[in-house]
């Protein structure tokens, strides 16, 4: 009984070695190959509608079309200066993907309110890293839009090209 457990172990062992043998000489210690960023320019349509604000500050919600990362829903945090227009102000915004997490900070100007309420947006912005392929992405665009001020409704074209 011992000679035929040493014989299996001795099988079993030459087996191991062998493979551990087979698997260095075909899988030899090679860095992965580095992930070169695609470049691509995207559209996006923003429409939401301001959730609330104190003092020059407010929160709007937004369903986001993008035409690289399909539907997604977005959270914009906005600080304006001033309080006569055109007004100029920064923003924060999340936008949350089935790929990811992407987030971004852009700056605007809001124009003097038609006779209806609507004012034009014009602005800028860039990506700011995130979660899943957003992690390192890197993009720039401009935007432009309308928000009326009776409503609080707003929608926004954004055009620009990303790099990921």
């Amino acid at each position: 009984m011992r000679r035929v457990s040493l014989v299996v172990a001795g099988v079993v062992a030459v087996l191991v070695g062998t493979g551990l043998a087979t698997y260095a000489v075909a899988a030899p210690n090679k860095k992965p190959a580095k992930h070169k960023p695609k470049v691509r320019k995207f559209s996006e349509v923003l429409n939401g509608a301001q959730l609330s604000s104190s003092g020059n500050k407010a929160v709007d919600v937004y369903e986001v079309k993008s035409s690289v990362d399909g539907h997604g829903a977005g959270v914009q945090k906005t600080t304006v200066a001033g309080s006569a227009f055109p007004l100029t102000g920064t923003d924060k915004v999340t936008v949350y993907y089935a790929n990811g997490v992407d987030n971004a900070a852009d700056k605007f100007t809001l124009a003097t309110p038609d006779a209806n309420g609507n004012s034009a947006i014009t602005g800028s912005g860039k990506c700011l890293g995130g979660t899943g392929v957003h992690r390192h992405e890197k993009c720039s665009y401009t935007f432009t839009g309308s928000y009326n001020i009776n409503t609080l409704l707003v929608n926004v074209t954004a055009h620009g090209t990303d790099k990921r």
